[in-house]
């Protein structure tokens, strides 16, 4: 098993800029371009009866309600964020909304308020890029996820630059098995499988 020890030195997280994050999150430009759609996008995530999702950082809620959905009743969706504010906004805007049971947690991404081996499935939508310790978060992932459980990571390519997407990569291909991986002019996708012990 890979620790914190083990693990290589990378650049201290990245914040997105509110307006930039405004900019990149519209609808109607994501539409244009093809960007990122939620309803498709999570698809990535593959649904299992009784499955505990955790979507780590989830921020102003992009993929929230389309995760929600996808993966239905009979499921649990936590969405934490360091953010209590965006948390209580979150609820509001899912106010109505159906599918998973739903539960908001405020925390951090690098040290999971979860226990050990507690998880079926993490997703993390661009928000990875963002901690101030990326490679201690991939190990988190590891420690709170089921074996056999899945991580899928969304990552922001212009960020994510050579330097820092080279250990993560490497850290996420030895500790978990690679399923899928998708690359593209604005971001790349992947989804991991825990090993079991």
């Amino acid at each position: 098993m890979t620790t914190l020890d083990d693990k290589p030195k990378v650049r201290a997280g990245w914040r997105t800029p509110a307006a930039l994050y405004r900019l990149i999150s519209s609808p109607a430009l994501r539409a244009v371009l093809g960007w990122d759609l939620p309803r498709r996008d999570v698809k990535w995530v593959r649904r299992e009866e009784g499955m505990t999702c955790l979507e780590v950082g989830s921020g102003g809620g992009f993929y929230t309600a389309a995760l929600r959905e996808h993966l239905g009743e009979g499921t649990d969706l936590i969405a934490l964020d360091p953010a209590g504010e965006s948390l209580d906004a979150l609820r509001d805007k899912l106010a109505g909304t159906t599918g998973a049971r739903m539960s908001y947690l405020v925390g951090d991404g690098c040290k999971l308020p979860m226990p050990d081996d507690s998880v079926d499935a993490l997703f993390y939508g661009y928000s990875l890029e963002e901690f101030p310790d990326p490679l201690g978060a991939v190990l988190e992932a590891q420690r709170v996820l089921r074996p056999g459980g899945q991580l899928v990571l969304f990552l922001w390519r212009p960020v994510i630059t050579k330097g820092r997407r080279m250990p993560v990569a490497k850290l996420l291909d030895q500790t978990f098995d690679r399923q899928q991986h998708s690359a593209g002019p604005q971001n790349i996708r992947m989804r991991y499988i825990k090993r079991a012990r």
